[in-house]
């Protein structure tokens, strides 16, 4: 049984990991218009005769820990309320909820706001992924995968990949660092119709992530399968509509 606490917690956690795509498309459109970008650094251009762009960086402290990660060259990054998004430079949004590109959201979580039994478990990242999971309505009409655990740098971490009712797919992947206090949550998302470029992708984006001043090594999410296989998201999902 949850306390009214730990309900309110996951499904805030929730909220954040299934309507990702939404919020995270809504805040493209943002970055869109202000054509802003905040990075920590940018490094000297190798000279040549056409310059290629400039990859860039963006940190921020999330809830006492310390992210820093690379901005693909032709990428927008910025520091969002709650958490760092990286998106790819697309037009604005014409479907809402539908994404116009590849997008990156990394946000943390205090893991002593979830109930006892799940951060005491012997891997409580994926513990925490199946009770957020578990909740039917909230989870509404996305098709999703059991989570799956793998190690990250000797951290327990777990993942599942999401299709949702937009036509966007997610790969979310949760890893518990910082002496097992804190759950790190990674989002990425894109249209469905380049679900493959997720798996492709991975090296571009988190090959130099960095967490409280450590490299986090690729290998461990090299384990990921190759290629991932997102769920079909099928129409008689949906809840149907009245008829007249």
């Amino acid at each position: 049984m949850y306390s009214l606490s730990g309900v309110h917690v996951l499904y805030q956690v929730l909220r954040k990991l299934l309507t990702l795509s939404l919020y995270v498309g809504i805040s493209l459109g943002i970055v869109a218009c202000e054509g802003t970008v905040e990075p920590t650094e940018t490094p000297a251009p190798t000279p040549t005769s056409s310059p290629a762009p400039i990859a860039k960086r963006i940190s921020a402290n999330l809830s006492g820990v310390q992210i820093n990660m690379r901005v693909p060259p032709g990428w927008n990054g910025r520091q969002m309320d709650d958490g760092i998004l990286i998106a790819e430079r697309k037009s604005s949004i014409h479907n809402p909820g539908k994404l116009m590109g590849m997008q990156v959201y990394i946000f943390v979580h205090a893991l002593n706001d979830f109930p006892s039994s799940v951060s005491t478990d012997s891997h409580p990242a994926r513990r925490i992924l199946q009770k957020i999971l578990s909740q039917p309505a909230l989870v509404g009409d996305s098709a999703v995968t059991d989570p799956e655990p793998f190690t990250w740098d000797g951290n327990d971490a777990a993942y599942y990949l999401v299709n949702d009712t937009n036509e966007n797919v997610s790969l979310i992947m949760a890893v518990v660092i910082a002496n097992q206090s804190q759950l790190v949550a990674i989002n990425i998302s894109c249209p469905s119709d380049r679900a493959e470029s997720i798996r492709e992708s991975l090296p571009e984006l988190l090959s130099d992530l960095w967490v409280n001043n450590a490299l986090m090594s690729f290998s461990g999410v090299d384990a990921l399968p190759d290629p991932l296989i997102f769920p079909r998201y099928k129409e008689s999902m949906a809840t149907p509509t009245a008829s007249g």
